[in-house]
């Protein structure tokens, strides 16, 4: 396995390479079938990956790189290049490279690079790095709440009033791009990342593993089980991400 997360740090890395090169000049940004955005450094991160990873015969599956099928993966390798493109459009730097390894429906190694940053997360078995995002730390701050950037819905004000701030009246909410609020959790510097917007398998994989290493948990509002993987289709059900040591509070929908 370490083998395996020194390839997938080397693929994030020189991902982020060629995203940034797109980022330094003037590019094309085009709509997928599904309305979102992608871009020229979606899909040379893509390749990129895909090329390096290649030689460990392991399936591959990107967002912009999907197979007809993967009921068949019991193990494979789940990739988004570009995690916030919308943001990487919006030049304001928050934006990753998310790189899971699933094995039998579980994210088993993930690695997350923020380029801009040129900051590594990753996690492995029992092990885990999370360099520091911010200077808080959880000693010195308010209980934080992290909603996305630029995918906030009434959903997650709603949630965030009826569960959250009732335990927490004097609560913050703070935002994020991509994957870079599951760092933060990591990290220790915000408590919970409320999660109702249309995110797909492999927007949360390599954040996933990092978070479960790290003590933490990603949770259905559904039924407050773990996220899963390999699921017949790949858009994830609404979620919430706790930190180490916080209890999820009455993590079911009503």
């Amino acid at each position: 396995m370490e083998q395996l997360l020194k390839l997938a740090q080397h693929a994030a890395l020189e991902a982020g390479k060629a995203i940034m090169e797109v980022y330094a000049q003037p590019f094309e940004v085009y709509t997928k079938d599904d309305n979102s955005p992608v871009t020229q450094a979606d899909l040379r991160a893509s390749n990129i990956i895909k090329e390096i990873l290649k030689p460990t015969g392991i399936p591959f599956i990107s967002e912009e790189d999907l197979p007809p099928d993967r009921s068949q993966y019991k193990r494979y390798w789940l990739v988004d290049p570009l995690d916030g493109t919308v943001e990487f459009v919006n030049r304001n730097g928050e934006f990753t490279v998310n790189i899971a390894l699933i094995d039998d429906k579980q994210p088993v190694l993930g690695v997350i690079y923020a380029p801009v940053t040129n900051q590594l997360w990753y996690a492995v078995g029992t092990h885990c790095v999370c360099p520091p995002l911010t200077q808080q730390t959880h000693a010195v701050r308010p209980y934080t709440v992290l909603v996305s950037r630029s995918h906030r819905t009434p959903e997650v004000d709603a949630y965030i009033n009826k569960v959250l701030r009732p335990a927490h009246p004097d609560l913050v909410i703070d935002t994020q791009g991509s994957s870079l609020k599951f760092a933060r959790l990591a990290e220790g510097s915000a408590d919970v990342y409320v999660c109702y917007s249309k995110t797909k398998e492999w927007d949360t994989a390599a954040a996933d593993a990092i978070l479960r290493t790290a003590g933490g948990k990603v949770l259905r509002i559904s039924d407050g089980q773990p996220l899963e993987y390999s699921k017949e289709e790949y858009p994830n059900p609404p979620f919430v991400a706790w930190a180490a040591n916080r209890n999820p509070l009455h993590c079911i929908d009503s």
